[in-house]
């Protein structure tokens, strides 16, 4: 259960990069850097957060 919630993240994130980086944005690679960051960084510390959560209560 634990990965497969993993996957859905991922793939939720994949997709919003995607359609912010091709649709709202366009052209303008600055501000889609920006927000590809922010949500990379974003889902790697819940990922990391929720790992923990997971290997310390069990």
């Amino acid at each position: 259960m634990f990965l497969i919630r993993l996957l859905i993240i991922a793939v939720v994130i994949g997709y919003c990069v995607w359609f912010i980086s091709n649709k709202v944005l366009g052209k303008n690679l600055k501000m889609a850097r920006v927000i590809a960051t922010t949500l990379v960084v974003t889902s790697v510390v819940y990922l990391l957060l929720g790992s923990l959560s997971y290997l310390l209560e069990g």
